[in-house]
């Protein structure tokens, strides 16, 4: 699922869902990385065999929560821009929290698809 994260987040991007995902404009773009995120989780847990119902509910659960994640961050960025200068230590601080709510949400889909799929 880390990998399936890291593919979502820095490979299949593009620099117009970079440029939604740096100011929050975007939303659709946003959606569309959520979308392509929970797609991803789901191939990763249809290999293991979770009961589709299951996968159903944590694919909604990557979904949402990482466009809320996702577009907080934008907007916190846009609204301090300190937070959105990479040259800057603020800037890497929300960027790894926001990294750290993401793994936070994986852990959630494992612990799920393991102890109760």
């Amino acid at each position: 699922m880390l990998l399936c994260h890291n593919l979502s987040d820095f490979c299949l991007t593009w620099p117009k869902l970079i440029e939604a995902k740096a100011d929050g404009k975007n939303l659709w773009l946003i959606v569309l990385h959520s979308f392509i995120h929970a797609i991803l989780i789901g191939l990763c847990l249809l290999l293991f065999g979770i009961n589709w119902q299951l996968i159903f509910l944590l694919v909604l659960l990557e979904l949402v929560s990482h466009f809320l994640i996702d577009t907080v961050k934008a907007r916190l960025s846009v609204h301090y821009p300190c937070w959105s200068d990479m040259r800057y230590k603020p800037y890497w601080i929300l960027y790894g929290f926001d990294q750290f709510l993401h793994q936070i949400v994986l852990v959630i889909i494992w612990y799920y698809s393991i102890y109760k799929g």
